[in-house]
């Protein structure tokens, strides 16, 4: 026996998946067009050296290239002992075009020759009677060098933070 055809009411199509579907395509959009209000309202950080956002730190660092206080000046040097490399190089940058020199700072060298140059920023800022904030004091290099060896160049390091520790000299027995 032949089946009656369906008789489609409002109750039928809403039991069918198909018309469910096709049904509320206004309750996604009803539900994105807040989150999409809101996205427009979280605040981007702002340019700063202590930004959270690594582009607002090299903006700042950028900026200070520009000014003539001495605190810009400090901050810069102070960035010059950031774990980031391109910290390090902006500030280089800014300073060699606020002061003319850069004090032998390479951004890439690795960590002890860093703090060398860094100690000699302390005593440049420190012989132009720049105050230095507390905890900003030259800090200890290694009494030993890693000998330079001919033909190469320093050891990669991780992300190119020339990080490297260097290492001591190996003592001849007997």
């Amino acid at each position: 026996m032949p089946q009656p055809p369906a008789i489609s009411t409002p109750l039928t199509r809403s039991a069918s998946p198909k018309a469910r579907r096709g049904q509320r395509p206004w309750a996604l959009t009803a539900a994105l067009i807040p989150v999409m209000l809101l996205a427009g309202c979280i605040p981007e950080p702002k340019v700063g050296f202590d930004s959270p956002a690594p582009s607002k730190r090299l903006d700042a660092i950028v900026q200070a290239s520009e000014l003539e206080d001495d605190e810009s000046l400090v901050r810069l040097v102070e960035k010059l002992r950031s774990h980031a490399p391109a910290e390090r190089m902006f500030a280089i940058r800014s300073l060699e075009k606020r002061t003319g020199t850069t004090l032998n700072f390479d951004h890439a060298a690795p960590h002890w020759q860093r703090i060398e140059a860094y100690n000699r920023w302390l005593f440049w800022l420190e012989t132009r009677g720049i105050t230095l904030p507390d905890g900003m004091e030259p800090i200890e290099t290694p009494e030993v060098q890693p000998e330079a060896q001919p033909n190469s160049g320093p050891e990669p390091t991780p992300e190119g933070s020339g990080a490297q520790q260097p290492m001591e000299k190996e003592q001849p027995e007997g």
